[in-house]
């Protein structure tokens, strides 16, 4: 594993809203088995194509999944803005958006 991130992922990192204590979940790295045992915080995905627009229905079911493992109140945060787009999640994965 390379010591250090790319600017971009490093960009990314840096705009997350990270505290001690947060519990992360990203998105788009493997079948979610951990992500099911435990609610988190906030969940943030680069590049994945579920929900990059192109696909609504699929987005709308990916958000409703993402949802079920957020606390109450948690956030998604993906890579359509500079450096993050966040989507805070409604019950039923009906988002809102901000930019960050």
């Amino acid at each position: 594993m390379p010591d250090e991130l790319s600017r971009r992922l490093a960009e990314v990192i840096d705009a997350l809203p990270l505290r001690p204590g947060i519990r992360v979940l990203e998105i788009g790295c493997g079948p979610g088995a951990a992500a099911r045992a435990v609610p988190f915080d906030i969940a943030f995905a680069i590049r994945v194509g579920a929900l990059d627009g192109r696909h609504p229905e699929l987005e709308r079911q990916a958000h409703e999944r993402i949802a079920s493992a957020l606390v109450p109140g948690g956030k998604l945060f993906i890579d359509a803005g500079y450096p993050l787009r966040e989507v805070s999640l409604q019950a039923g994965g009906t988002p809102t958006r901000s930019n960050l």
